[in-house]
């Protein structure tokens, strides 16, 4: 009897021993987490001294749980964070009242699994634990997001789409509206990378309508809920417009989501919660997020309609920012912003006869991919289709073209990217002056009718270049006919540098058919256009025509004008050429199959 007691005294002097241990280095923990100069480390040390007294399994979880969150949060070591929820959730499988915990864990190890591109790895996990959540609001809707990226990530976009359905559905019937349009908005941005633009439509426009009349309808949102949710829906809007390349109808649509983004950001911060409501917890993007992507959209814009110094300046604003965030958060998203906005300055310095600019820009693109590997595999194709158009403006460098659009084509499988690297690569063959029987084959393959289903640019562009083509082949008749539909498509939809090249095209026509008048009209509308933009091909294009119709004409002043026109911007042009090809960057154009360019390339 006496040995029973005595182990009694033992077990209770032990467990008070632990509990005392146990709140002491808990408490050591919190204050080094939230003293003035935090220490996380110091933190850590004492969550994992904790686990060093054996302790009882529900305080075990609980333990590991703190250390992942904070190495998550505040440290770069997701491997122990990952290894620690692992444990953690092998064993509260077996514990009960613990629900919460466990979903808390689950989701947590989902999003260590995406940061680490495991997403095949995430999704199973969800799959297999978000029916336990439907009871817990948060949960049920932090899973449903957290899927539907996991499969839109792996490219499972459809599987996205549905899990986006089921949220919305859920988020609706518990009167979660805010969640529920965030859901919505998801659901339609996944139609639209589906290029299901009919079903995208159908959503989009019923959560305008609803935001539109959310202050009557009484809708339980706040001011910042309604103008987020206007900013996302505005952002998809002009995102579909400019997929489609229906330029002049993104105009309205731009012009509203900058005029909600202002709004947003001048109202009262404390303007947030509109519920207690747990699963209404949810917004898409913080302010910062929204203003680079309101300037990606801005910039893109921009450049389709061939405004380059407009372009120019929003993507420097949009990278100076970038630069700024750098120095606190150096996420995923923020080098995607920075690949995309860098390869857009691409263009603006080559439609602006910049090709050391150009490859400036193209060499800071592979130093993001040396620091961000993941980020090739979402724009390696991009990166290659760069390249070629970079060659095509220095001379003799055709075949790199070539070899750079065909190393494009094999890192991609979407429609309107594969149109575009096709139709950049007739234009080389065009300008190799292939036989006609090499060059049938492509022409084919990118006819009007065989551009992808509803993207007006890629079709107005076909229209162009299948009339180059006739043009070149001497079927004038031919030409006239598809270079007129392409100037219709073009006006359209404000493509200002393909109207201007379809004027200079037409001009040719014109000239070679010996009716000046008309040929001058042309060519000088193209001319115009291109100093507007500007474009510096195009005006060197068009001020050679324009010399010679004069001359032709016997109006040798202003033959003599546009000749020293285009001398002018030639010699510029010629000495820019000289500098880009004898730079280290240049080598660039060598890149064609290892996986990632070399570092010696990549130095910035």
């Amino acid at each position: 009897m006496m040995e029973v007691v005595d182990s009694a005294k033992e077990s209770v002097a032990e467990a008070l021993t632990f509990e005392n241990m146990y709140f002491a280095l808990l408490g050591a923990a919190e204050d080094f987490r939230i003293s003035k100069n935090p220490d996380i480390r110091k933190s850590i040390h004492c969550l994992e001294a904790i686990l060093t007294l054996n302790p009882p399994a529900r305080v075990e979880v609980r333990t590991r749980f703190q250390i992942a969150q904070l190495m998550w949060l505040h440290t770069k070591n997701i491997d122990h964070a990952r290894d620690h929820l692992k444990k953690a959730l092998s064993k509260v499988k077996d514990l009960t009242s613990m629900e919460e915990l466990k979903l808390e864990i689950t989701s947590l190890l989902a999003s260590v699994y995406m940061a680490k591109h495991k997403n095949n790895e995430a999704v199973k996990l969800l799959n297999n634990t978000i029916e336990l959540a439907i009871n817990y609001q948060f949960w049920y809707c932090q899973m449903c997001f957290q899927l539907a990226k996991a499969n839109m990530d792996l490219g499972k976009i459809s599987a996205a789409v549905t899990t986006l359905a089921a949220g919305a559905e859920y988020a609706g019937r518990i009167n979660a509206q805010n969640t529920r349009l965030l859901f919505s908005l998801s659901q339609a941005m996944a139609l639209l990378v589906q290029r299901n633009f009919d079903v995208a439509d159908v959503i989009l426009k019923e959560v305008g309508a609803i935001l539109e009349n959310a202050e009557q309808s009484g809708l339980a949102l706040t001011s910042t809920e309604i103008l987020s949710l206007k900013v996302f829906h505005h952002i998809l809007q002009v995102s579909e417009y400019i997929w489609q390349g229906l330029i002049k109808s993104a105009r309205q649509s731009l012009k509203q989501l900058h005029s909600c983004y202002k709004q947003l950001t001048q109202l009262d911060a404390n303007n947030v919660a509109s519920t207690n409501n747990t699963a209404e917890m949810f917004h898409w993007m913080n302010t910062q997020q929204l203003f680079l992507l309101v300037y990606v959209v801005s910039v893109m814009h921009a450049l389709q309609q061939g405004y380059t110094d407009k372009a120019e300046s929003y993507a420097k604003k949009a990278l100076h920012l970038i630069d700024k965030q750098r120095t606190y958060n150096n996420d995923s998203l923020l080098s995607s912003y920075q690949i995309i906005l860098l390869e857009q300055l691409v263009l603006t310095h080559l439609l602006k006869g910049s090709t050391s600019g150009a490859i400036k820009e193209l060499q800071k693109c592979t130093a993001v991919y040396q620091k961000h590997h993941h980020t090739l595999k979402h724009h390696r194709a991009s990166l290659h289709t760069a390249l070629g158009l970079y060659a095509m403006a220095l001379p003799d460098s055709l075949d790199n073209a070539l070899a750079q659009f065909n190393a494009a084509l094999k890192y991609t499988a979407e429609p309107e990217q594969v149109a575009f690297i096709k139709l950049n690569s007739a234009i080389v063959h065009i300008k190799q002056d292939l036989p006609p029987e090499q060059l049938n084959s492509l022409l084919e393959s990118i006819e009007p009718g065989k551009m992808p289903n509803k993207c007006h640019s890629l079709k107005a562009s076909s229209y162009c270049i299948q009339g180059l083509a006739a043009l070149v082949e001497g079927r004038m008749k031919d030409a006239k006919s598809k270079l007129r539909e392409t100037l219709v498509m073009a006006n359209k939809a404000d493509l200002n540098k393909l109207t201007s090249c379809a004027f200079v095209l037409l001009g040719d026509i014109f000239l070679k058919m010996d009716n000046n008048r008309d040929a001058i009209e042309m060519v000088r509308s193209a001319h115009d256009i291109a100093n507007r933009i500007p474009d510096v091909g195009l005006q060197v294009w068009s001020a050679q025509l324009l010399s010679s119709l004069y001359e032709k004409t016997g109006d040798a002043a202003r033959a003599e004008e546009y000749e020293t026109v285009r001398q002018k911007i030639s010699q510029t042009t010629s000495t820019d050429v000289e500098l880009t090809v004898n730079s280290t960057e240049h080598c660039l154009l060598q890149w064609l199959d290892s996986e990632f360019p070399p570092s010696s390339m990549s130095m910035v």
